[in-house]
């Protein structure tokens, strides 16, 4: 199962989207993020996937030329002013390794990671050995959260037996481990 497919099983995670309002400006469409304050075109913010909320929920579909928002059977017109939001993109290195755990460890680490106030998205910076076809080794992942910042250190050992031990350190100094066999 690939990252995905393995979203669909799991919580909405937080801080999964950029969000901001839309303008129409000379014929292009700028998308205003309210997090950061910053501007951008709304073709360099995605990779065709867009939310836009509307009726008290969010309806998602793939961005077209336009400002036209195709649903599949439909296709809705955005408007200056409208509230719309995309999922953060992941550093590769963590895309990958989250797609190399094991399925039941990375459900395992996805709920460990949620009890600590830690999202999938909080990523800041994946150091993966796995790339490099490494059996034995460790990998580093940052992750911070607006309120704490963590380091997880993931010791793993691939051959006959998967083995993944997980430590998470906090910048106030907080420790928790978490160990995966099989």
């Amino acid at each position: 199962m690939n990252f995905e497919q393995r979203l669909a099983y799991i919580p909405e995670q937080k801080r999964a989207h950029i969000q901001g309002e839309i303008e129409c400006v000379n014929d292009e469409w700028i998308f205003f993020d309210e997090e950061n304050e910053e501007a951008a075109l709304i073709e360099e913010m995605t990779e065709g996937e867009i939310e836009i909320f509307r009726f008290g929920e969010w309806i998602r579909g793939k961005w077209q030329e336009n400002g036209m928002i195709h649903l599949g059977a439909t296709t809705l017109s955005l408007h200056g002013g409208e509230i719309v939001r995309f999922r953060k993109p992941l550093p590769y290195a963590y895309c990958q390794w989250l797609e190399a755990l094991p399925e039941k460890t990375f459900f395992h680490f996805v709920e460990w990671l949620n009890d600590l106030h830690f999202s999938l998205y909080d990523c800041l910076y994946c150091y993966n050995g796995l790339l490099f076809s490494k059996h034995l080794g460790m990998n580093f992942i940052i992750y911070d959260n607006t309120e704490l910042i963590g380091n997880v250190q993931h010791y793993y050992e691939r051959g006959a037996t998967h083995k993944d031990r997980f430590e998470m350190t906090f910048n106030t100094g907080n420790r928790f481990i978490c160990t995966q066999i099989g």
